[in-house]
């Protein structure tokens, strides 16, 4: 496994976080407009949430009541609407603009002793005989008409310009010619349809004026307030500067797109009911209404009917009808906003919007904290950490709407929060998937799929810097392979290779060992890395008898292709070792070495001296005993040690061995363990005796052969006293 890659691979992903970074706050910077109309969307919910619990008794009384209060419609403020049927249709002209009808409701209005009144209406033409200018005069300034609706007079600097009304009118309600007795009413919509806020003021075209709205007027005239008069020093009590709107000296709240306050929808402006009872305009004709319901107070009178009106949309969704109230729509009228409007001003409980950099600001410092913290977490910390702050968020969002009236974005946050998670989760799974691949890729050869796999589930199991275990080590080798690749071309001895090393590989694989390395026709393996293997002595042995087993058929399919025969030598071990990646800083493999490692290779050398084919450890044949059988051929001293070791001979393996190899197994492993003993005894007339009885039946056990020979030659020359019958390894 390549360290280098992987740091690589790190810094890579580094450098992509910084990236991101700088990319998230170029697009927060250029699209906040998006995520503020998601946070007006957010707003509206917790504003439908309001008006919903609230008409539910048992809601309205409890945590939740008080969590999402509504407030009553100020009762300084009072709408007589032109609606209902008496006022339609039983008052003969009103629909045809009859002017004495208008008067005379307003004769009734003066005399019940209103501080402002609001005359929603636009009248365009007229004389001075026109029966308004007689009432509005008497109200002396106290009566506020609406103009027309403001037009773009200039493309480029859109400056606008209100129409007022027709010129005896005008001098009537504003004598002193102050511009306070006329206004615009101006709603704005934001993104979607929905009305979202309203117009103040404005500059008019062509000259340094100031306009004040309609509802702008109806609530300074209230609260007897001086506004800037034009070529006027006098220092005003309501300013609009610097982005402020301002009252005597105080700043109330920043204005919205240089001259819009943003509407508060904390009120059921959807339910007429909701906001005082509104006064039939018919009774207010009749002189029926009470004193107590106008005097002192901001009366407006306007049209609520779509005959003569038209109706913008709310945010606040509808709810269905009840028994007592009228269906709630989603749209309503204008006389509805501008009671709407005068609520928020008097109860300053306008919406009160934070500076546009501040969610910008808290996206970065989130986005930046959470990229540190979540680099050291695991996904599932880093989605409680997400959860807990995005629940935060929201309920900041909540409360300062409901509590506070001010309008905290919270969407660029979430988003900062949840992109944050995402993308560092994905950057973990990133690079965990480029270093499993890279596993993948470095062991795929060495070691088969199912143990890719494994090292897959887990690779922090996976110790790639060395590490001492006790593992079981293979060696093979084919015996004389120089002298017999002299009677091939170089072609034929390159394919009968590839052959062989194709087949035991094969079984290397079949029985989950790792290929170490091929040194010309030789072969390592190990067995129990780089994922642990309990019974990896036993797979070493099993895989050494099927490899000669195998080599046996490949050698029957070469006598028949007139191919020469191959014999091969093996050797295995068990011991400890250190395992891990080994190599330069340039290139490294994964392997083994130790004392264990070097006895393995010369156990696979030793068969030659005792004519055997797989020889053990005596440490891997008891590891195995259970499933394979084999016999002790000798105490053996390996070449370079300074003690001996009893090495083994495979025989058979009872998983997959006939019971009649099996048997055979055990008889040859008998007679052997049998004579050795008498040899060790020198006893070697007796050894001499049995194994010359077995080898008349089993002349081709190479083995007992070459012990057979050994004890006959002690019988003509016996070995000194002090002989301890320990085989030396002269030669590598």
């Amino acid at each position: 496994m390549n360290f280098m890659n992987n740091i690589k691979r790190k810094g890579k992903a580094d450098i992509l976080t910084l990236i991101v970074f700088v990319v998230f706050f170029i697009v927060l910077y250029f699209y906040q407009s998006f995520t503020s109309s998601v946070d007006f969307n957010l707003q509206d919910f917790w504003q439908n949430t309001r008006i919903r619990i609230n008409r539910i008794p048992i809601l309205k009384n409890s945590f939740m009541g008080k969590l999402f209060p509504v407030k009553k419609f100020n009762e300084n403020v009072v709408l007589v609407t032109i609606e209902d049927s008496p006022s339609l249709i039983g008052i003969s002209g009103i629909l045809q603009d009859d002017r004495r009808i208008y008067a005379q409701a307003l004769e009734n209005l003066y005399n019940l002793n209103p501080k402002v009144v609001g005359l929603e209406f636009y009248f365009p033409y007229g004389d001075k005989n026109d029966p308004l200018i007689p009432i509005a005069k008497k109200f002396n300034e106290k009566l506020v008409i609406k103009s027309s609706k403001h037009q773009y007079n200039d493309k480029k600097t859109e400056k606008k310009s209100p129409a007022p009304p027709f010129p005896e009118l005008l001098k009537a309600i504003d004598p002193n010619e102050k511009d306070e007795g006329y206004g615009f009413t101006y709603f704005k919509n934001y993104r979607d349809e929905a009305i979202r806020s309203v117009s103040l003021f404005i500059h008019t075209y062509g000259e340094d004026k100031y306009r004040y709205s309609f509802q702008t007027l109806l609530w300074a005239k209230f609260l007897d307030l001086k506004l800037k008069e034009n070529n006027s020093d006098v220092e005003p009590d309501l300013n609009f500067e610097n982005g402020y709107m301002s009252l005597k000296g105080e700043k109330l709240a920043r204005i919205y797109d240089s001259e819009c306050m943003l509407l508060n929808y904390n009120k059921n402006v959807n339910f007429i009911g909701g906001m005082n009872y509104p006064i039939s305009f018919y009774d207010l004709y009749k002189g029926k209404v009470p004193k107590h319901r106008i005097e002192g107070k901001i009366v407006i009178i306007a049209p609520t009917h779509s005959m003569v009106d038209e109706k913008y949309y709310s945010p606040i969704k509808p709810i269905k009808k009840d028994k007592e109230n009228k269906l709630f729509d989603e749209k309503i009228y204008p006389a509805q906003l501008n009671v709407m409007v005068l609520n928020n001003l008097l109860e300053k409980s306008f919406l009160k919007p934070t500076s546009e950099y501040i969610p910008i600001i808290a996206s970065l410092l989130i986005l930046f904290s959470l990229f540190l913290v979540f680099s050291y977490v695991s996904p599932s910390v880093a989605l409680i950490v997400t959860s807990l702050i995005n629940i935060f968020l929201l309920a900041v969002s909540l409360i300062a709407l409901m509590q506070y009236d001010t309008q905290i974005e919270v969407v660029s946050p979430i988003f900062a929060t949840t992109f944050a998670f995402v993308f560092m989760v994905g950057k973990k799974y990133y690079i965990e998937f480029s270093e499993k691949r890279h596993i993948k890729t470095a062991f795929q050869h060495y070691v088969t799929a199912s143990v890719v796999n494994e090292i897959l589930k887990d690779p922090s199991k996976l110790n790639l810097h060395g590490e001492e275990r006790i593992l079981s080590v293979f060696f093979s080798d084919i015996e004389g392979f120089t002298t017999l690749a002299e009677g091939l071309s170089p072609i034929e001895t390159v394919n009968l290779l590839n052959e062989y090393l194709t087949a035991m590989t094969n079984i290397i694989f079949e029985y989950d060992g790792l290929l170490d390395k091929y040194e010309g026709d030789a072969i390592m393996a190990v067995f129990g890395a780089p994922v642990n293997q309990s019974d990896h002595a036993i797979r070493a042995c099993q895989c050494a008898l099927k490899n000669q087993k195998v080599l046996n058929e490949l050698r029957e399919k070469w006598r028949k292709e007139g191919k020469p025969e191959i014999r091969i030598r093996i050797g295995v071990n068990t011991g400890v070792v250190v395992v891990g990646n080994m190599g330069s800083t340039m290139r490294f493999d994964y392997t083994v070495i130790g004392d264990n490692v070097n006895l393995a290779s010369r156990l696979e050398i030793a068969n030659k001296m005792f004519n055997t084919s797989i020889l053990v450890s005596d440490t891997t044949a008891k590891l195995a005993e259970q499933t394979i059988v084999s016999r002790k051929i000798a105490r053996f001293k390996a070449l370079g040690k300074s003690t001996y070791t009893d090495v083994y001979e495979l025989l058979a393996d009872k998983d997959s061995d006939s019971s009649a190899v099996i048997a055979a197994a055990y008889k040859s492993k008998e007679i052997y363990e049998n004579a050795d003993n008498l040899v060790m005894n020198r006893d070697f007339e007796g050894a001499e005796k049995i194994l010359g009885a077995y080898l008349r039946e089993n002349e081709k056990d190479l083995a007992a052969k070459a012990l057979y020979n050994k004890v006959k030659g002690y019988l003509l020359v016996p070995p000194p006293a002090d002989w301890q019958n320990i085989v030396n390894q002269d030669e590598k």
